[in-house]
């Protein structure tokens, strides 16, 4: 089955002629297939309409629309950006340093009443704190103004230290909460200095995790417009909306063409 369609009046019935072009059976309409970029048979300057419409936070209904590229292309396109921006992180990071976990599933508020009562009957009721069923989220933000996130499967130390000895330089300033995950920072050659929310203790100086919060706040109002996302594409979103806040002092230009760079080198 072709996976393109004629530029002009999008059907997929035509044949090859001359010079590698294809001509449309319907419309008469010649054109050179584009070589694959990002896996799809799209023009370098395709890729530029569509991640520029993109960037501004427009839908895919308004995408297709402005570039004229069928939806089937445009969705693909859209996911294939999603998985580069989640493999374009920052590198290791050093100096002062935040580590904070949270929990992302939805407020039990916004829910309807038809999936509390799933929940109920299937025994996944979401709780607060310990034993909850939202998915917890790990991160790094360091004061320079780039974070880091990943999903995990649970917030004890040995899910958490490996990812913070992978992510932060030896010696570097380490804030955190008085999570006991952390307990062991100090002893891997960390400088850790801690803040006591449960005591209302949220700043010592320059000891803080108020960084990280405002961009766990700042995910949690993206997903809650889209009204919810399946867990299974929860990283693809995780991986859009950290990449959004690293890049986010970029002009809309540079954004396009930083992206269009990782997506021709994208392997998937």
């Amino acid at each position: 089955m072709r996976r393109y369609s004629c530029p002009r009046c999008l059907k997929k019935d035509f044949y090859t002629i001359r010079r590698a072009k294809e001509r449309c059976k319907s419309c008469g309409y010649e054109w050179k297939v584009a070589a694959k970029i990002g896996g799809l048979r799209l023009s370098k300057n395709t890729w530029k309409k569509i991640l520029f419409w993109f960037v501004l936070g427009h839908s895919l209904r308004t995408i297709v629309k402005q570039t004229k590229v069928s939806h089937y292309s445009v969705e693909k396109a859209v996911a294939v950006t999603r998985k580069a921006m989640v493999k374009d992180i920052p590198g290791v990071f050093s100096g002062t340093v935040e580590v904070d976990e949270t929990y992302l599933g939805g407020q039990k508020k916004n829910k309807t009443k038809k999936q509390l009562l799933k929940e109920r009957l299937e025994d996944k009721e979401s709780k607060r704190g310990l034993g909850t069923t939202k998915q917890p989220v790990f991160g790094i933000l360091t004061r320079q103004g780039k974070v880091f996130a990943r999903l995990v499967d649970a917030t004890e130390a040995i899910d958490l230290l490996p990812i913070i000895s992978k992510r932060v330089k030896p010696g570097s300033r380490v804030c955190s909460n008085t999570w006991r995950a952390y307990t062991g920072l100090a002893a891997k050659g960390y400088v850790h200095r801690t803040v006591k929310h449960q005591k209302k203790e949220y700043v010592l100086g320059k000891n803080h995790i108020n960084g990280l919060e405002g961009f766990w706040g700042y995910l949690k109002r993206q997903l809650a417009a889209k009204g919810g996302v399946k867990r299974k594409y929860l990283h693809l979103f995780l991986g859009e909306y950290v990449w959004w806040y690293n890049y986010r002092s970029l002009s809309t230009e540079k954004r396009v063409s930083r992206l269009l760079n990782k997506i021709i080198n994208f392997s998937g």
